[in-house]
Formats: C-alpha cells, structure tokens, sequence
C-alpha cells in the first residue's frame, strides 16, 4: 500500500470513528422538528433523584456582586443517569436541575443533560448538551417553542426548539421544552464560528454600575470592554448615538429582536424587564449580538415591576437602556417601527400559529401531567393574543403616529455583598401575652444562635424572644438581643409559613429575598430597616399556635446586604 493510500484510508477510518459516536439515527432538523414529540427517558439513582431536584437557586446568592457571577459556586450538582432518546440508548449521562426563581420546582424540575460528560466524543443528532424546560409557567406548553420560531423566522439567531415528553425512572413528568442549548455548536450553526464570547444578562443592562452582572459563559474577557464601551455609547448626543453605539451593537439585527419581544409579549426579556437574554460578541463581524432566552411568559404587555399606574403601549417598549434611548432618537425611533412593520408582514402569520397551536395541544394531549382549566385557560388566551396582535400594535402608529414612552427609568439595583454568616438553634413557648404595637408576642424562649458579623461573633442566647402571627398562614420570630453595643445586630426576624402537618418532622423552608416560601432580616440599633437579608434556610422541628405549644428549629443562613445605590458616571 502507498503512503498516500495509507493517509487516505487512516483519514476515513478516523472520519467513520468520529460520526460513529453520533448515537442518533436522524439529524439535527428531525431531532428539533416542531411537529414531532421527542420521547425521553431517563434511569436515575433514587437517592440522586431526589437529592438533585430538590436543590434550589437563591436568588439573593445570584445577585450578589462581592462576587461576580462567572466565579460564583454553581447551585447545581450533577449526577450520573442512563438516557433513553426515542428508543436509542444514548448510554451514561450527567443531569443537573437548571431553572431561575419561577421555573424551579422540586418535583418537575427543568434539567441540562450532558451526554458528552464521560465520553467526550458522543453526541445526539449534532448536539451533545440538552436543555430541557419544564413550562411551568406556561399552562399551553408551547410558548417556547412558538417564541424561538418567531424570532428565527424574524432572521434572527435564537436556538431551535420543539416538545418532549420526559419520563424519570418510569414516571412522567408530562411535557417539556426541548431548547437547543446556547453552546458552541448553536454559534457555530448561527454565526459560523464559536470564537467568540457569550453572556448570559440576569437582572442586569448596559448601564456601568451593573455591567459586573453580565456572567461570562465562554470566551475571553476582553470582550468586557465592548459591553462597557457599549454602554458609554448610549450616553451620546443624537447626532453622534447611531454611530457611536453601531460599533459595538449590530443595532439592524437589534431592531428586530427588540420588535420581536415586544410583538410576543415576552415581558420577561430584555427590552422590558432587563432579564432573560444572552449577548454575543461575534470576532469576525466585531459586534455584540441579542439572542432571546427565557420565552415561557409571553402574551402579555404588563411588567409586575411596573408602577401599577402605567399603562404600557402595545407596539413598544424601552424600559432598559438601549431602547429607551434609541427610543428618544428621532431616526432610532423611525428605524424601531420600520423593523416592527417588517415583523408583521414577514414573520408574523396569525393562521399559521393558530393551527399551529392546535395540532401542538393534541400532540401533547395524552401526555400532559396536569390537564385543568389554568392550562385550557392559558392556551385560549395565547390564541387570543395572537388573533388580536395585528390590530393592537398597528393601531398605535398608523399615520405616522407613534406612542411615547411615559415610564420613568427604574432605578438600578444596588450591589449586593455578604456580610454575615448565622447559624444556630431556637426553642419557643406560646403563652397568652398581650400583642405589643408591633403585633408580638412576648413568649418564653431558648437560643444557641450566633451571628458571626464581620470578624466578631454575637451570641443571640440572650434575648427577648417574640412571636407575630400573620394572619393564618404564616408567623413572624423575633429574637431581640438585650444588650447590643451601637453598630451591632440588634435584632433577627424570620417569617415562615405554618407547617402542614403532613410534610413529616424537620420541614425546611427556604429563605430569599423574592419568591421564596420564607425570609429574614437582621436589625441593627433598633432601626426599622434591615441592615442584611437572610440567604439559605431555616428547618422547624415542631410548630404549633396555641397557648404551651412549642415552635422549635434551627437557623443556617448567610446574610447580605444592599449598598447605597451608585451613581452613573
């Protein structure tokens, strides 16, 4: 044999090896066919099933800024399972719980399958990472995969996406979102090359005090610099914005996809809520990208952060920096509801989304875990939505005419440091004690809790101990030190539901800033305001509300606390 023939066969031999570890038998466009119902099925370890989805995000732990978020410890372990893809046996994989606040759930939680985790070479029909979205949020189950088409079909990079039905150790979990992941291979498929640097923006904007909130996924971070240049840009005169801001954003593509969440109704993305979007730096175009993420929420034009006295317009929003400011720009202004009509005529088919829905919801009706008049409910109005969108947006600028955007700019949130670490034991005694002005009770109580504040540790085992009940489904504990030098913790409230009795003994309750089924605070100096926000959990051991019943548990927190608000440079 020639060396030449030698190469050759050597080269194919590889070639074959290589696609051999590609487990699929379809491609890419079958395997995200929106008309197909993917079936997954997942073996797991009971004790790592139940371990890993009942693992939780703190929302207080995300925003933190003393640690910005590409070097914070992930909240998700993973743990090893078999994987089943339409009958093919993909073999040993890792899974984790993913989600944020309102998609987490213990019991359907969303998941990230790795399948490359230990065979670096296996890959499912061109893709070796799975997201998997549980629509907890979305009674019709397809807002994700209708949200992602639409921006596709608006010519934009967005991951593809369509429906599974999950079962776990032969149990179903009902219906899920299979979501390209926001990986290398989607970049290399929609930018033709992965070269560059991604972020992913969570609560956060192109404004300087917040820009530390941008986590860096992969690339290098000297892309930092463009994301600020990007924000000083918006700072521009009219006659110098378009330009200045044109050479760090692909604004003709950012047209579109700020028209494109607003036609939706994706509340819950960047234009409107500063939250839920990736930003791409491309090195070969040399501009930052807006891809959409998060599109479980749509069809709706109201932001629960909004003042509630603000009625938003339908064809716009600029609620975050770059479209409010574009907004205030006469030609970015014009080139906003030019990229909007586009929308309309190219991308937007109310009688192809309606039949669209249709034949979803009865590809996924035998599946569905959860079949009641929220979901029927939530489907009805998506469809509603879409029927009357047409004639709701256009109505705001025909003739000329355009809306203005009347909601003043919210105000940044402030960084977010840790401060304290607490951790201890309580016991306490209901008695038949008179509410103080503050709606306590003074009760007997023991505690081993202590605050360690800095560098000093504050014992808070003497205390006033006082109970608040609010209402018939949750209490208020307050431990009041009886000694407190000025400067010092004077004070912890925890505020915790009223166990039900059939969630067994040491039932723990989550504590968070937002969304959480339990909080707390700790006061200094006898200030009303708090001076930290608890971060973790607190576990009641027995609970009762009648006079000699006990309330016991124990406390295992961090505390952190919002600086003084910077100001924009």
């Amino acid at each position: 044999m020639t060396r030449l023939s030698a190469l050759m066969l050597s080269g194919l031999l590889f070639a074959g090896a290589a696609t051999a570890k590609d487990l699929a038998p379809y491609g890419f466009k079958k395997f995200f066919d929106p008309t197909r119902l993917i079936q997954v099925e997942l073996m797991v370890k009971p004790d790592d099933w139940d371990r890993m989805r009942k693992q939780h995000r703190l929302l207080v732990k995300t925003l933190r800024t003393d640690i910005p978020p590409t070097d914070q410890e992930k909240p998700f372990d993973y743990v090893p399972a078999q994987l089943t893809i339409d009958g093919t046996k993909v073999g040993k994989v890792a899974i984790r719980k993913k989600g944020f606040v309102g998609s987490l759930d213990a019991n359907r939680p969303s998941l990230k399958i790795q399948i490359d985790r230990y065979d670096k070479k296996k890959m499912f029909a061109g893709v070796d990472t799975l997201t998997l979205n549980n629509n907890r949020q979305d009674g019709s189950r397809v807002h994700q995969l209708i949200g992602y088409q639409l921006f596709r079909d608006a010519g934009l990079q967005a991951s593809y996406c369509n429906l599974a039905h999950v079962t776990v150790n032969g149990i179903s979990l009902g219906i899920y979102s299979n979501v390209e992941s926001l990986d290398k291979h989607l970049f290399r498929r929609a930018f033709d090359s992965a070269k560059g640097t991604l972020y992913e923006g969570t609560v956060c904007d192109f404004r300087l005090p917040v820009l530390v909130r941008f986590e860096r996924k992969f690339g290098s971070d000297k892309a930092d610099k463009v994301l600020r240049k990007a924000a000083v840009a918006l700072k521009s005169g009219d006659e110098k914005l378009l330009k200045e801001l044109g050479r760090y954003v692909d604004i003709d593509r950012f047209y579109k996809f700020w028209a494109m969440e607003v036609l939706s109704g994706h509340w819950d993305g960047y234009v409107s809520n500063r939250n839920n979007y990736f930003v791409y730096f491309d090195t070969k175009s040399d501009r930052l990208h807006f891809l959409p993420w998060g599109v479980d929420q749509l069809a709706t034009d109201r932001n629960m952060f909004w003042d509630r006295s603000f009625d938003p317009p339908k064809s716009v929003k600029a609620d975050s920096a770059i479209p409010r400011r574009l907004y205030q720009h006469p030609e970015g202004r014009k080139k906003y509801f030019d990229a909007m009509r586009l929308l309309l005529k190219k991308a937007w088919n109310e009688k192809e989304l309606l039949a669209q829905i249709d034949e979803l919801q009865e590809l996924i009706e035998p599946h569905r875990v959860d079949n009641n008049s929220w979901v029927k409910g939530k489907t009805e109005a998506f469809k509603k939505f879409i029927r009357n969108r047409r004639e709701e947006v256009t109505s705001e600028f025909e003739g000329g005419k355009t809306p203005e955007w009347t909601l003043a700019q919210r105000p940044l949130m402030s960084d977010l440091v840790k401060v304290a670490d607490a951790n201890g034991t309580f016991a306490l005694k209901l008695g038949d004690a008179e509410e103080n002005s503050f709606g306590f009770i003074e009760v007997d109580g023991t505690s081993r809790l202590e605050l360690k504040w800095g560098d000093k540790k504050i014992d808070f085992d003497k205390s006033t101990f006082g109970i608040r009940r609010n209402g018939r489904r949750s209490v208020t504990l307050r431990l009041t030190r009886d000694a407190a030098p000025e400067g010092e913790p004077k004070a912890i409230e925890i505020h915790f539901p009223q166990r039900r009795i059939d969630e067994g003994e040491s039932v723990p309750y989550r504590l968070d800033i937002f969304a959480s089924p339990a909080q707390g605070n700790v006061f200094v100096d006898g200030s009303h305001e708090p001076a930290g926000n608890f971060g973790g959990r607190v576990v009641i051991n027995r609970f009762g509300t009648e006079t000699g019943d006990a309330i016991e548990g124990r406390l295992e927190s961090e505390v952190f606390r919002f600086l003084p608000p910077k100001e924009e440079e």
